[in-house]
């Protein structure tokens, strides 16, 4: 099987799995504007992306080459801040966000896992930061209404952190792996 992974990553997270990816399926790690160049002597190919606003970064154009290469097997790696899946954050929720960008109804087998990746405020472009602020306004609103999950995930977003675990992929690459 001659796989690659690409990516797309505004604060490192996805590119982090990405290369982490890569290195368990002994295969190519690009940036997802290199997929029409590299993509075409791979059997299976993996994006590595970003949840940005409700839906994933670069998944129109995955998605485009997908329907160009019937034949290729594909997957998907999300990155998020949200928590991985427990009983505060179930995994319905993160499904939920990736079906956004991949309908079921039309990728019913399409291989996919979620992974926490970092949140940095400063990192972030100007327009996201503005986006950012609202949010905050919206938890901080939901928590005087009594939503507790929103505390955690508040000050966690205003302290930053890095949730980049190489064990999450480890299910995601035995599935790979068996395709």
């Amino acid at each position: 099987m001659r796989a690659l992974v690409v990516y797309c990553s505004q604060t490192g997270s996805a590119q982090t799995y990405a290369d982490w990816l890569a290195e368990d399926l002994g295969c190519p790690c690009v940036q997802l504007d290199r997929l029409d160049r590299d993509g075409a002597d791979a059997d299976l190919i993996v994006l590595c992306t970003w949840f940005h606003a409700a839906s994933m970064k670069g998944s129109k154009q995955f998605k485009a080459f997908m329907a160009a290469h019937p034949e290729k097997r594909y997957g998907v790696v999300g990155v998020g801040a949200t928590p991985m899946p427990c009983d505060e954050w179930p995994e319905s929720e993160i499904e939920e966000a990736f079906r956004r960008s991949f309908p079921a109804a039309e990728y019913p087998d399409l291989p996919w896992c979620y992974c926490q990746g970092n949140f940095h405020f400063e990192k972030l472009g100007a327009l996201d930061k503005i986006a950012m602020r609202i949010y905050f306004r919206m938890l901080e609103s939901q928590i005087k209404q009594g939503e507790t999950r929103q505390v955690t995930a508040l000050q966690s977003m205003r302290e930053g952190f890095d949730g980049c675990d190489r064990r999450h992929l480890k299910p995601f690459v035995e599935r790979l792996k068996k395709l």
